[in-house]
């Protein structure tokens, strides 16, 4: 798991309209700039549209889950996701993602989608960006 970038072990988050409490364990996907690549918005944005679509079709609960540099300067739109965590593995790995986010009982893990490694990095309501 050494082999994330850096932003990976410092992001934030910022959720609209969370259910409270919130789950007990979530995964938080995103279909934006798919390994790192980064893409036009347009290009963006209708990948997050399919990705909300899929969503949709699972008949999934979700919310909206931005993850964040910790000052704000980079964001990338996702989804909190009520499903299983091979389910969330298999999403990432549909919108060619490095990672996914899995929370479990507050603990933030990142979650390799090639190789299923987790990384614990502690305390997920420690990470939300409170506006």
């Amino acid at each position: 798991m050494k082999d994330f970038p850096e932003p990976y072990l410092t992001t934030r988050f910022v959720l609209s309209d969370p259910p409270q409490p919130l789950p007990a364990s979530f995964a938080i996907v995103t279909a934006i700039n798919p390994m790192d690549e980064v893409r036009p918005e347009a290009a963006n944005h209708e990948a997050d549209q399919k990705l909300k679509t899929l969503l949709e079709e699972r008949r999934a609960s979700f919310f909206r889950a931005t993850g964040t540099s910790p000052d704000l300067a980079h964001q990338e739109p996702g989804w909190a996701v009520m499903t299983d965590r091979p389910s969330a593995l298999e999403i990432g790995r549909h919108f060619g993602q490095r990672a996914i986010w899995w929370i479990e009982d507050d603990d933030l893990h990142l979650l390799s989608c090639q190789s299923s490694d987790s990384l614990l990095l502690g305390s997920f309501l420690k990470r939300i960006h409170e506006p």
